[in-house]
């Protein structure tokens, strides 16, 4: 082990040689678009020998393939919360197409325990699928989902929406997108029965359409055509509010790049003018910007309040220090200027700009360092939170840049944020793409699912040819106060021989532990921490249904003071509490 590090920080010496970018000499990203079914090549391809065993606990079992590349622009809603039940969206292939765009098969998967046990996967169509935007809707009474996005006809790709009878059946109406040429559909739940579809027509001259899709007759209405002659590779984002309003919006690709979007207020009757989010020049924090194709677009639950978050480049697009922000947008905050949620001012990994610039390689293709946002709200409406994927200065051997997942919320609207919060943290191990689902979060539980693998860079665009990485679809919850991990992860499926609460570990701690446990056999468990008098200070499983095996729970002390601490368990008739030390 001593040997492969000392290797590899050999070569990410050298490659700082050679591909040193950031300000000093940046780097001009591409919009690689797929074409037909071939993914456009962005990258030189490179061998890749990482031998990391990576930690796959909250994997969904189903939903591990070897396609990489999510989304196409916009960051797709994949995961929808309600209580116990889950359901998260994906696409797949195996090794031997991982590089073959129409080879890709669309799947849902959903558990009714919180992820305890998941039931098996749900295949969309028998022929190719593509960016499965999750749109949870009922019928007849009976909860299903419906999936927006792209559909292969060969090798032609078709906007397309698809409705299942009932979840889990199996058995998925595909209605393509009504005006010929039409790709990639993006849409957004109206009405109880009424999805607001908007999706780009065929190049060259692309144009972009709304249209209403009837989830009971699988049918379109009141199609309109919002913009002609649009540039080529424009993206599409659609947003609702259940409540008469409707927007569209699309990135300009053609410099000045831009961000437009028009709105209706009684159900996509009718759109009004066009209004421009953001343009290419604008200058924040001392740089000129321009925004990127990685937007999510959402409503405040209950209100007319349309919000966006969305990456950015310097001018010209380029991936530089001064270039690298994200961005959050509503007409009702900061008087309709969009307000900066993280850049190189509070950034840790670009805290020294230097090492920054020596040890930034490369990055996937379609992504920026602070990239594919997704935006939700508490269920009280008091918090907001955005969470995306951040490049790390960790790079692999063969030039990548690895990814963490961070989450930032604000309790204005927007107009605040507080600090970057690293949730994964895992140096050598690859986390992109999150999604945080539009329902059941509170200010201190948030539900996201995330990509994970031992390669960065993309396998489908050819980033790299050896090996071909799993790519793992990872669900959990988290605190975002304090980063920490909610709920029970599993450690081991092997059953141990009885019941054993662990000390937890580090002890005394500051500010994170870990607390292990072992279960024999399938038990209700419920984990609480008290302070020194006995007072209930936190719960960390409620009555959580868990299989047997190995167990963890992190608890994370960063609002509490220093002091001794209790933590008991509860697991059918079993019961222990073990003492531990908050030291700051």
């Amino acid at each position: 082990m001593k040997r492969f590090i000392l290797f590899a920080i050999a070569i990410s010496l050298v490659a700082a040689v050679f591909y040193n970018v950031g300000d000093k000499n940046p780097r001009k990203l591409n919009d690689s678009k797929e074409t037909g079914n071939v993914i456009v090549n962005s990258q030189v391809p490179a061998a890749y020998d990482n031998p990391l065993v990576l930690d796959t606990s909250g994997s969904i079992p189903q939903m591990t393939g070897y396609y990489d590349y999510v989304t196409n622009g916009n960051n797709l809603h994949r995961i929808w919360v309600s209580g116990d039940t889950v359901i998260v969206t994906g696409d797949q292939a195996d090794s031997a197409n991982s590089q073959i765009s129409n080879a890709r098969q669309s799947f849902y998967q959903y558990t009714f325990n919180n992820g305890v046990t998941w039931n098996d996967a749900i295949q969309m169509s028998p022929d190719g699928n593509a960016y499965p935007d999750l749109i949870p809707v009922v019928l007849t009474g009976a909860r299903t989902v419906a999936m927006t996005g792209r559909k292969f006809i060969g090798t032609v790709r078709r906007a397309y929406t698809g409705v299942e009878l009932v979840l889990g059946v199996g058995s998925i109406t595909i209605s393509l997108g009504p005006t010929g040429g039409s790709v990639d559909n993006f849409g957004a739940l109206m009405t109880s029965t009424d999805i607001g579809c908007g999706w780009m027509g065929a190049a060259p001259s692309d144009s972009i359409y709304y249209g209403k899709f009837n989830v009971n007759t699988n049918s379109y209405s009141g199609v309109q055509l919002l913009w002609s002659a649009v540039p080529a590779n424009a993206r599409t984002f659609t947003a609702a509010n259940k409540n008469q309003n409707v927007s569209i919006a699309y990135w300009n690709a053609a410099a000045p790049t831009k961000l437009i979007y028009r709105e209706s207020t009684n159900n996509g009757t009718s759109f009004g003018t066009e209004n421009t989010i953001f343009t290419e020049g604008t200058v924040i924090n001392g740089t000129a910007i321009a925004p990127w194709f990685n937007v999510d677009m959402i409503y405040k639950p209950g209100t007319t309040q349309l919000c966006m978050a969305f990456g950015t480049l310097e001018t010209g697009n380029f991936g530089t220090v001064g270039g690298y922000k994200l961005m959050f947008w509503s007409p009702a905050v900061n008087g309709g200027t969009a307000v900066k949620v993280v850049d190189k001012a509070n950034y840790p990994p670009m805290a020294d700009t230097n090492i920054w610039n020596e040890r930034t390689r490369l990055i996937q293709v379609g992504m920026t360092a602070m990239s594919h946002p997704g935006l939700a709200y508490s269920s009280n409406g008091a918090r907001l939170f955005v969470v995306y994927s951040g490049e790390q200065l960790d790079t692999s051997s063969y030039g990548y840049n690895f990814n963490d997942i961070y989450s930032q919320y604000s309790d204005d609207n927007g107009a605040t944020w507080t600090a970057p919060r690293n949730l994964t943290n895992t140096p050598f191990a690859d986390e992109i793409y999150p999604s945080i689902s539009q329902k059941d979060n509170t200010p201190t539980v948030m539900s996201i699912t995330y990509q994970l693998s031992e390669c960065p860079g993309s396998t489908s665009f050819t980033n790299t040819t050896t090996p071909i990485c799993k790519v793992y679809q990872i669900y959990r919850k988290y605190d975002p106060v304090t980063g920490a991990i909610i709920g029970i992860q599993n450690i081991s499926s092997e059953i141990p021989k009885g019941f054993t609460l662990q000390q937890n570990f580090p002890n005394p701690f500051n500010p994170e532990t870990k607390i292990r446990f072992e279960l024999p056999k399938p038990e209700n468990v419920t984990l609480k921490v008290f302070n020194s008098l006995g007072q209930q200070v936190a719960i960390l499983a409620n009555n959580e249904s868990t299989t047997a095996g190995y167990k963890e729970v992190s608890f994370n002390g960063a609002n509490f003071p220093s002091g001794v601490y209790f933590y008991s368990i509860t697991a059918g008739d079993y019961s222990q509490t073990r003492k531990m030390i908050l030291i700051k």
